[in-house]
C-alpha cells in the first residue's frame, strides 16, 4: 500500500519467479565438464651467466641454471616474469 492505495504491479507478459530453471525432461543426468588445468608457460634464459628469480606473487623460486636453459613457471607468475631482463618467454 502506498499513500492508501493498493500498489499496481507491472505486467510483463511472462512472468516467471525469480530463481526459476528450465528443466530438460529428455536429459536425464547433468552432464560435468572439467576444465583443463591451466598450462605452465616456458621461459628461456638468454643471458651469459646463471639467473635464480624470486616472485614477488607466489614465493617461488626459479634458477636458470645456465643461457638457453628453460623453466616451467607457475602461470600466476607469467606476467611478472615477463618483465626479468634476460627471460624469454618460449612456450604457452
Amino acid at each position: 500500500m502506498c499513500c492508501g492505495s493498493p500498489r499496481q504491479g507491472i505486467s510483463t507478459g511472462s512472468q516467471r519467479p525469480i530463481g526459476a530453471v528450465a528443466v530438460n525432461p529428455q536429459r536425464s543426468k547433468p552432464v560435468r565438464v572439467q576444465a583443463a588445468p591451466p598450462a605452465k608457460p616456458v621461459f628461456e634464459y638468454v643471458g651469459a651467466t646463471a639467473l635464480t628469480v624470486v616472485s614477488p606473487v607466489t614465493r617461488k623460486t626459479y634458477r636458470f641454471e645456465r643461457p638457453g636453459a628453460r623453466v616451467d613457471v607457475d602461470p600466476r607468475d607469467r606476467s611478472w616474469i615477463a618483465f626479468v631482463p634476460n627471460l624469454a618467454r618460449v612456450g604457452r
